[in-house]
């Protein structure tokens, strides 16, 4: 692929510019991020709308203290594995930021890789917080801005892995990102944290994260088709998919083996269709034990959906005798519009947490002698709700 450097026409558009080209080195051990940034500049040297560039990394390790991206440029490398963007050792920042004012970008082919066993500290990708306001919702034509909430960001056939902090954190304010058969690999805290709103994840693997393999704070989002599995060692709390946010949709998607529950919905309005909590709920670092305290769901938000899901365990009783999941899932809240989690393989029945845990749970105050229950186990699951506390046998009034 012709590096397009010295012999580009003047004043005319770079179709592909190749950081070889501009003295990237790609051999493991040289600092590259000055060449990179070079090759950058030469992408929008020009005025809107002939500037921006195809911007190439031919298979080898460029080594970098940390790169930010533009508007206009587009990513390629020749394949996750083989064209590695990889942060300096003992360096302490992300290894490709997204600034507030970039949008109409793309990242294609590519490992992203934070170094963390030899100091390397950060994010693998970051996009930057973008103010609330004044912000351009910039989606049509080439223009300069400031500031682009709306980011139309296309991301596919990337990996993410060995960051100290998250594989892709996603800070608030940024909206239409594309992530597409993407895998995040060996991070210290979130394989995915997002606090953006209307984005979409699709076909992705999300794989031995320190705390969770999914976190999503934002809004109106979409995770569809994927496989988050051996996460939360670190920190078995919280769960391997976990959302706070408000009306996400989260579809087809399977937990399986994570050192903490499944599922984990604490938010309002979010839909669950059509998902699998398989085997969660090991000691942590040991998959050999049940850690007694995991739930396929815990449902703790308002106006939730849970339609289609199962919890089961592919790996039947461990050898301390106990099913990975204690509970299918555990019931925190009255609010849930719908419950259809059918289940086996576990170690107890559906746990029911009285209201005023769960208002805890949200923060709120509690509601003293009120309690979510179960007027039909179901599938599907009918709700009520009782005046008195839940006795000891779980077990109330419900009207």
């Amino acid at each position: 692929m012709d590096g397009g450097g010295s012999g580009a026409v003047a004043n005319a558009p770079l179709s592909v510019v190749s950081v070889v080209s501009y003295g990237a080195r790609g051999d493991g051990s040289t600092d590259d991020t000055a060449a990179i940034e070079a090759a950058i500049t030469a992408c929008v040297v020009t005025a809107p709308p002939h500037n921006g560039c195809v911007l190439y990394f031919p298979a080898g390790v460029y080594i970098t203290t940390g790169i930010a991206l533009q508007s206009f440029i587009h990513v390629k490398g020749d394949g996750w594995g083989t064209s590695v963007l990889q942060l300096k050792a003992h360096t302490a920042a992300d290894v490709l930021t997204i600034p507030p004012s970039a949008f109409n970008f793309s990242i294609n082919g590519l490992t992203l890789d934070g170094n963390a066993s030899r100091g390397g500290r950060g994010h693998c990708l970051s996009v930057a917080p973008t103010p609330a306001s004044p912000a351009e919702f910039n989606t049509a034509n080439k223009q300069t801005a400031t500031v682009n909430a709306q980011k139309w960001g296309h991301i596919e056939e990337v990996m993410f892995s060995h960051c100290s902090r998250d594989g892709i954190h996603i800070s608030r304010f940024n909206y239409m990102l594309f992530l597409d058969n993407f895998y995040t690999l060996e991070n210290g805290e979130y394989g995915v944290y997002s606090e953006g709103d209307n984005s979409g994840f699709t076909s992705f693997q999300i794989e031995r994260n320190g705390v969770a393999g999914i976190r999503i704070d934002g809004a109106n989002n979409r995770l569809t088709s994927g496989e988050v599995i051996w996460n939360g060692a670190s920190n078995p709390r919280l769960a391997a998919v976990y959302v706070t946010g408000q009306r996400n949709l989260i579809t087809a998607v399977e937990t399986e083996d994570n050192y903490t529950s499944g599922f984990f919905d604490s938010g309002s309005d979010n839909e669950f269709i059509g998902c699998d909590s398989d085997s969660n709920g090991y000691i942590p670092r040991h998959p050999e034990a049940s850690s007694l305290h995991a739930s396929g769901f815990v449902i703790g938000g308002k106006g939730g959906v849970y339609l289609g899901d199962k919890v089961t365990s592919y790996r039947g009783r461990l050898p301390d005798g106990n099913f990975t999941t204690q509970w299918p899932y555990t019931l925190a809240t009255e609010s849930a519009s719908r419950i259809d989690i059918t289940y086996d393989n576990t170690n107890q029945p559906p746990a029911i947490v009285a209201e005023d845990s769960a208002a805890a749970m949200r923060g709120e105050e509690k509601t003293a002698g009120h309690a979510a229950c179960i007027k039909s186990a179901g599938p599907p699951v009918v709700m009520g709700f009782c005046s008195t506390a839940v006795g000891p046998d779980g077990e109330c009034a419900c009207n």
